[in-house]
């Protein structure tokens, strides 16, 4: 697959699993049955009977102050401790990680991240005329010592890309001894770090490395609820350095005035209630553990794919063993088959990810996960000719 045309064969490939019929391995849509509906239900009713006027007025480009109380608050529980004035509440944290990259990346510049990475990051920085380098990891994430010894070498960085836990697509962890190793190259070569970190509520031991920001004052961290809560209301946020929060939110300014007040009012009281985020942090990390037990079970049994089963997030990694078998041409022949998959060529920079396939186990429902392995083995034997053809039936 060309690697300069990756968005839009993901997008393809995300449109054709809308289609009626289709089962989805592809994105990383959260399980609907994973969204708090009562809490919801009840949160709702009390904003529109309290804080209406409010909440469907314009608000501050910085965003509504309790919004911006609770992502403090929740980011000091997990790393270092941050105050208000120091979060810029965004329109998902994907625009938190546009609006860091158009104020601090000019063309040239060189930006650090993982090889594969996360295609919205490679794509952001791509198009802000960065100059990528390729960083390679494993099941403890970014090899630091690998990115010191390039450092060394004269390698200099603007801004490092580090997706910590349950990483996308490759669901490593980076570890602690790594988290403080990244801390200590940034102060010694004084790059920033971005921490993207959309996951690290769903591991499923409910264990949670401390954010990066515990160990280094040039941290940005990305703050998402889309997995922890619901996608919908494109409330997110970001905690950055305080000299950096005004150009931040100058960017923000120009972007879009400011995020949903709407969503604001009504995530910043969920996330108030009682008692309410540990409960369903629980039910989560339950609900995809299962799911991820289940499809691990199911592709073990193919034996023509590879993979380390996951500790949290919302994907598996998987390498292709059949040989004569490209991930390019094995989605082609799923999606014909009726079943949603993503190749691992967008997501990488330099490593050759063509046998290597995303597969998420976090939307279908156990029930649906047979059928769906099913269709990946007959799109495995209509590619592989007549002895594969013949292995499958």
């Amino acid at each position: 697959m060309d690697r300069a045309a990756p968005p839009d064969a993901i997008r393809d490939i995300l449109a054709a699993a809308a289609a009626p019929g289709v089962l989805s391995l592809a994105g990383g849509l959260p399980a609907p049955d994973s969204f708090p509906l009562t809490e919801l239900v009840t949160v709702l009713d009390e904003v529109m009977s309290s804080a209406a006027a409010a909440a469907l007025q314009y608000g501050p480009v910085e965003g509504v102050p309790a919004m911006r109380a609770g992502l403090a608050a929740r980011a000091g529980e997990t790393g270092g401790h941050t105050d208000p004035d120091r979060v810029l509440v965004t329109s998902g944290s994907q625009q938190g990680l546009a609006l860091t990259t158009n104020a601090l990346v000019a063309p040239g510049d060189t930006v650090a991240l993982e090889d594969p990475g996360y295609l919205g990051a490679v794509r952001v920085f791509r198009q802000a005329g960065a100059d990528l380098l390729a960083v390679p990891g494993d099941e403890d994430g970014m090899d630091t010592e690998a990115l010191a010894g390039r450092l060394r070498r004269g390698a200099r960085c603007r801004l490092v890309y580090v997706v910590p836990h349950f990483h996308n697509p490759t669901a490593a962890v980076l570890t602690e001894e790594r988290r403080r190793h990244l801390a200590e190259l940034a102060g010694h070569y004084g790059f920033l770090i971005v921490e993207d970190d959309p996951y690290a509520d769903l591991a499923f031991d409910g264990v949670r490395l401390p954010s990066i920001d515990a160990f280094s004052d040039r941290v940005i961290r990305l703050l998402s609820l889309s997995k922890t809560l619901c996608p919908g209301f494109r409330v997110a946020g970001l905690v950055a350095p305080p000299a950096l929060i005004g150009p931040l939110t100058t960017a923000k300014q120009d972007a879009d005035l400011q995020t949903n007040t709407f969503g604001q009012h009504v995530v910043s009281r969920l996330l108030s209630r009682p008692g309410f985020l540990p409960r369903h942090l629980l039910r989560l990390q339950s609900l995809y553990r299962t799911r991820a037990g289940h499809l691990a079970g199911l592709l073990g049994g193919l034996g023509w794919l590879t993979f380390r089963a996951p500790r949290g997030g919302l994907f598996f990694w998987a390498a292709i063993t059949t040989a004569g078998v490209d991930a390019a041409t094995l989605t082609a022949a799923a999606i014909e088959e009726g079943l949603a998959i993503v190749p691992g060529p967008p997501f990488c920079i330099d490593r050759d990810g063509s046998r290597h396939l995303r597969l998420s186990f976090a939307t279908l429902s156990p029930s649906e996960m047979p059928e769906a392995v099913r269709r990946l083995e007959l799109a495995r034997a209509r590619v592989s000719g007549p002895r594969g053809a013949a292995a499958a039936g």
